[in-house]
């Protein structure tokens, strides 16, 4: 037995059809009545679970990139940690000042 399977039909297509064959042996027909019925829903294969799941994933990843692009951007404008200044006595910057001496609170620069 053959299996004929139509696609794309509507209700108002069914009724009466007939399959007729001609050949060099002769010809014959048959008629019948074909009947439409109505589909089932088609599965897609996916659960609401595993919908659910993906949607939270995609969600994570979104806030974890956008997590690392803030880090970076704050990272990147935070001001340069300040160093303290220290001069050695005999630096270009330490003689170009020209400073007097304190002697209450230096030690002679001669020594």
């Amino acid at each position: 037995m053959e299996r004929l399977t139509l696609h794309n039909v509507t209700l108002s297509d069914a009724g009466w059809y007939t399959c007729a064959v001609i050949n060099v042996y002769g010809q014959i027909q048959q008629s019948a009545w074909i009947e439409v019925l109505r589909s089932e829903p088609i599965d897609s294969g996916l659960s609401e679970n595993v919908v659910l799941f993906v949607a939270i994933v995609i969600a994570f990843c979104a806030f974890a990139v956008t997590a690392l692009i803030v880090a970076m951007c704050w990272r990147r404008h935070q001001p340069p940690k300040s160093r303290p200044l220290v001069f050695k006595e005999n630096s270009i910057y330490f003689q170009q000042l020209n400073l007097p001496v304190d002697p209450q609170w230096e030690i002679s620069r001669l020594q």
